[in-house]
């Protein structure tokens, strides 16, 4: 132990206030590298505590059952079609997000590329559909990026990534309508 305690005990030294001097300057220091990371968002936790803005006319969007997050609600695509373009209109553009997503993720179950199981990752499910139907791959890829940034990284949802996310809505469908699934394929649910 002599090894550590004889080197800060000198260092210390050099400190007005000896070893006292020497943590409150590293406990300053390491205070002012945390300041000065927060604007780069390696510490941005503002999304959790934010208030949540309810979208502006929230009685025309299709209700569904209440489901967690991550769950699929019980509606046909195209419920869940003007529920994403409802919320990208009123400017909701997290559930935005989620919703055309969810939207992918029915038209994938409803044309029998994938079946759906409760419980897979957003990155699980798209690689199942990708290796179902593997020009979707990049597609679905992204759109699960995009999506896990968004929900679980933190990052703040806008025009931009709404817009995306319906873009490659579109060119999924797309792809699918044009070409059909190699195979099914199934996980098991973890």
């Amino acid at each position: 132990m002599n090894w550590w305690t004889h080197p800060v005990a000198d260092i210390g030294d050099w400190f007005p206030g000896g070893l006292y001097g020497l943590g409150l300057t590293v406990l300053l220091i390491g205070l002012a590298i945390g300041l000065l990371l927060q604007p780069f968002g390696l510490y941005r936790f503002s999304h959790r505590f934010a208030k949540k803005d309810k979208p502006k006319d929230a009685t025309d969007i299709v209700v569904a059952e209440p489901v967690a997050d991550e769950a699929l609600p019980e509606l046909p695509s195209d419920a869940l079609l003007a529920r994403a373009q409802q919320f990208m209109a009123t400017g909701d553009y997290r559930n935005a997000v989620r919703e055309w997503l969810r939207v992918a993720v029915r038209d994938l179950v409803e044309r029998a590329v994938i079946e759906h199981r409760p419980g897979w990752t957003v990155t699980e499910l798209a690689r199942a559909a990708g290796q179902a139907l593997p020009p979707i791959a990049a597609s679905l890829d992204e759109a699960a990026r995009v999506f896990s940034d968004i929900w679980y990284g933190g990052y703040e949802a806008n025009l931009e990534a709404a817009t995306r996310m319906r873009d490659l809505h579109m060119t999924i469908t797309a792809t699918v309508s044009a070409n059909p699934p190699v195979a099914t394929v199934t996980m098991e649910a973890p």
